[in-house]
């Protein structure tokens, strides 16, 4: 499978990722593709995750970030915004390289098991590493 289409068939999406969904849509406009809770190990707070069509992550971000402040604040919870790619390479890309890390790719290998499951291995720039491993193994 070509590494542009792999993430296409995998979106489900439960009742409580519709509502975010809609949510973040009718405050902002924009077409959000899905959205995750993590739960983040350094403090065990949640933080939802949408990743946004490329083309619209500053209008669900809003001007000077007034979308996610007042989701941050109905929801309380930290909330990220993140670029949606059809395109794995550029999604990960998209993911490392958030606000809070910039975080350049060295090389990128994606490994397809017989069961269509798929590994990925990035390499990053020595200064990078700790950033992309993160704190207790976790970005």
């Amino acid at each position: 499978m070509e590494p542009k289409n792999m993430l296409r068939k995998n979106i489900k999406l439960d009742r409580q990722s519709m509502e975010l969904i809609s949510l973040l849509n009718n405050i902002s406009g924009a077409i959000i593709k899905d959205c995750f809770i993590f739960q983040s190990p350094e403090n065990n707070s949640e933080i939802i995750i949408f990743l946004v069509k490329k083309e619209d992550v500053g209008k669900a971000i809003g001007k000077a970030g007034e979308h996610v402040k007042d989701l941050m604040t109905k929801l309380q919870k930290k909330i990220d915004v993140i670029p949606w790619s059809e395109n794995l390479e550029q999604f990960i890309q998209f993911i490392l390289n958030t606000t809070k890390n910039s975080i350049q790719l060295q090389n990128i290998e994606i490994k397809e098991s017989r069961n269509e499951k798929k590994t990925v291995i990035i390499s990053v720039r020595p200064q990078d590493r700790g950033k992309a491993i993160g704190k207790e193994g976790s970005m």
